[in-house]
Parts: structure tokens; C-alpha cells; sequence
């Protein structure tokens, strides 16, 4: 019955391509150019992406489909209760939006009339390549006491300007290298300073997005469908640049490969010759990117076979 059902769907929506379960068309509302509409045929669903429109596929039909394919369509199939659209692409849906207070004891290493403990943390900024500005602009600081005890604290600052995560990173001689705050990592690092209208560049920490324009670290190597993050994403369609350790290659092809099946535009950064983005110069950071690949099937399997 499925097969009957696609056929439909393809004589009243065009040509596709098929994701796991879903189906991607091209989407007749908002009219985007790259195939972002979604259609679960095995529930009857659809949603758009870029312009959220969803509901049941025989609403679809009604309205875009002959009048032979209405009747086909009726014939197939038995009407869903429409609210599901609202939950089967987006399992966990957080509406309270996550926060966390900054550490007591955070001094932000901008402002002034700093106490001599500032030093050491400044010594080891200076070290990492990080700048007077980027101090200012990440409003970096330290904790000289209390849990974060001589840690580097860099907080990210969601949509509204609320801290909701932040970086603690040990300056001293603490084997933990991160201690960071007892909260979900499913958040978009300093959201309120990314421009959405420009290219994205995906790095491991914020150690490496300080040396790379317009940088978002995804705190690890991995970047799953469900986090807010890959679906801003897919939602904004920016070129994205990837830039993840040699050591992670196989994750970072795994991501690769799953941007491409929605569409996005993705260029990979070559990382074989540096220890991680955040060892180089933000010039050669930059350089970087000007000589990334861009990823398709073809320089895909040419960098696996290489490796």
C-alpha cells in the first residue's frame, strides 16, 4: 500500500529522495528551493522544515492533488487524529529553555581593577593565542576558588541572552582537564552571537571556535538529527564548514554524510597536518577554510580511501 501511496504523492509533489523513513519533497507552501518537506507515509504525516508547515498528508492531497489522486488517496487511506505531525519529527521538545547561573566566584577577566590572581589565568590565555578583544567579546573569566578553582569559565549565551552552559577549564595543575556545569549539552554554544546569515564553522570545542570566525562548538565529535543545533541548521541552509580532530575523521564523515541527505552545503576542513584547530593561528585557521574540500559521495570515499 505504501508503494501506491508514494506514486501518489509523487504525480502531486514532484520528485524526491528518500531518508531513513521519510520522504523529502520539495515544499509547496513555502516554495524553498532544496527539498525540505518531510513525509512520513507510515503515519500519514508531513512537515516542512524551512517554514514548519505540517499536518496530515491527505490535507496535502486536497489540496495540490487531481482529483483522481483525492479519490486514490481515500481509497488508501484512513484519516490520523492531525496532532501527531506535531510530535513524530520532534520527539523531546524543550519548551522551557535551558539556563545556569555562572559560578560565585566568576570574575570576568574584561573589567578592572583585576586582583593579581588574574595573572596566570591571563598567561594561559595568552598562551592558547586568545585576545584582549576575544576576552571581551566571549566575556571569558576565571575562578580562583570554590569548584571551578583556577578554570578558564567561558559562558554561552542563548537567543534571549541567557547564560545556559559554559566551559570550565582547568589553568592549573587539576588532571581534570573540563568540569563542566551538571546540564544538558543540547543547547547552541553562544547562539546570541552567531550570525545565521553567514557560513557556519563546526568545531570540537571553544577553544577551537575562538580561532575561527563565526565558529560553534559542538562539545564533542558528534552531532546527532534530534539537537537544536543540527536542526537550526537544516533550518537556516548556511554553507557550513566542518572542522573536526584528524582522530575523529570517521565521526566527522558520518556527520558529513548526514548534512548532505538534508540538503545542506558542507566543506570540510583538513585537519591531518595539526594537533586540533585550536593549536593554530586564527590566519591559518582562516587559510584552513579557504582550502577545504567540498563534501559530496565522490571526494567522500576519496578521503576514506586515503585514510
Amino acid at each position: 500500500m505504501n508503494t501506491k501511496k508514494i506514486l501518489i504523492l509523487k504525480d502531486t509533489l514532484g520528485s524526491f529522495y528518500k531518508s531513513k523513513n521519510e520522504h523529502l519533497f520539495f515544499c509547496p507552501f513555502c516554495k524553498h528551493h532544496k527539498k525540505k518537506m518531510s513525509v512520513n507515509v507510515n503515519r500519514n504525516v508531513f512537515k516542512c522544515w524551512v517554514c514548519d508547515t505540517k499536518g496530515g498528508i491527505s490535507y496535502l492531497i486536497k489540496r495540490f492533488g487531481t482529483q483522481e489522486n483525492q479519490y486514490q488517496w481515500e481509497l488508501l487511506n484512513q484519516e490520523i487524529d492531525m496532532s501527531s505531525a506535531e510530535t513524530m519529527f520532534d520527539q523531546k521538545i524543550e519548551e522551557v529553555k535551558q539556563t545556569v547561573a555562572l559560578p560565585n566566584e566568576y570574575v570576568c577577566l574584561a573589567k578592572k581593577g583585576l586582583s593579581h590572581s588574574a595573572l596566570e589565568p591571563f598567561a594561559y590565555l595568552v598562551s592558547r593565542g586568545v585576545s584582549r578583544r576575544d576576552i571581551l567579546y566571549f566575556k571569558i573569566g576565571y575562578c580562583e576558588t570554590g569548584p571551578y578553582r583556577k578554570r578558564i569559565i567561558i559562558p554561552s549565551f542563548n537567543e534571549d541572552g541567557n547564560c545556559d552552559y559554559f566551559i570550565a577549564r582547568t589553568y592549573g595543575t587539576d588532571w581534570l582537564k573540563y568540569k563542566n556545569p551538571p546540564v544538558a549539552k543540547n543547547i547552541i554554544f553562544n547562539d546570541l552571537l552567531i550570525d545565521w546569515e553567514s557560513p557556519i564553522t563546526l568545531v570540537e570545542g571553544m577553544f577551537d571556535a575562538l580561532k575561527v570566525h563565526n565558529a560553534i562548538p559542538i562539545l564533542g565529535s558528534t552531532l546527532r538529527q534530534d539537537t537544536k543545533l543540527f536542526k537550526k541548521l537544516v533550518a537556516k541552509q548556511r554553507k557550513i564548514y566542518l572542522g573536526l580532530d584528524q582522530d575523529a575523521l570517521t565521526k566527522s564523515l558520518k556527520v558529513i554524510s548526514t548534512m548532505i541527505e538534508y540538503g545542506l552545503e558542507v566543506y570540510r576542513l583538513d585537519t591531518s597536518e595539526i594537533e586540533d584547530i585550536g593549536s593554530v593561528t586564527k590566519q591559518e585557521a582562516e587559510n584552513l577554510k579557504e582550502n577545504s574540500t567540498p563534501m559530496n559521495v565522490e571526494n567522500m570515499l576519496k578521503i576514506q580511501w586515503r585514510n
